[in-house]
């Protein structure tokens, strides 16, 4: 009997350990984000799942993908999305969010910054998400036109990204400006 519960026992591990294995191997997808521009708040607003304000962690997950660019490799980073206020939807009170970036970092003026932008800096945001189809990561929407800084209390609009409309808004006159979309 010792030997028969012995081996039940290293059978269980086994499965265990291989499952955790399994779904840490498929937590990041390895196809890059795509980033379609947006033509309106409206369809910021409609394309977006959630809309929340709060703060990110640096990246704490990277998969290298198997794709170039002229003057570094694309990689896709997870960082934590800490979220203390829901303007539009609901979920958890940290959100796991994709992007794709370059390693090593480009300059600022380099145009690949649009199209893969990487992991967000530290701060607090607003930002406009969806979900990655096929895993439980979320992205932000529209890339910079989905993202706006908050300093002083106020939105801050990227410039050539970001939406004018939205800029130098409190979060409760964002919530007002979401909801009448």
């Amino acid at each position: 009997m010792k030997v028969w519960s012995k081996f039940l026992i290293c059978i269980c591990l086994f499965f265990t350990f291989h499952l955790t294995v399994q779904a840490d191997n498929n937590v990041i997808p390895k196809q890059t984000v795509n980033i379609k521009r947006l033509a309106n708040i409206k369809g910021l607003v409609n394309g977006s799942t959630l809309v929340g304000y709060g703060w990110f962690d640096t990246s704490h997950q990277k998969l290298p993908l198997e794709k170039s660019v002229q003057g570094g490799k694309l990689v896709n980073f997870v960082q934590s999305f800490h979220v203390e206020q829901y303007l539009k939807g609901t979920n958890e009170q940290i959100v796991s969010v994709l992007s794709t970036g370059i390693e090593p970092l480009p300059e600022p003026s380099n145009p690949f910054n649009k199209v893969y932008p990487g992991p967000m800096a530290e701060g607090r945001y607003v930002c406009f998400l969806k979900p990655f189809p096929g895993t439980k990561l979320y992205t932000i929407v529209g890339g910079w036109q989905g993202v706006y800084p908050i300093y002083e209390g106020k939105t801050i609009a990227l410039e050539d990204e970001g939406f004018p409309e939205l800029d130098q808004l409190t979060i409760k006159q964002l919530e007002t400006k979401i909801k009448s979309h």
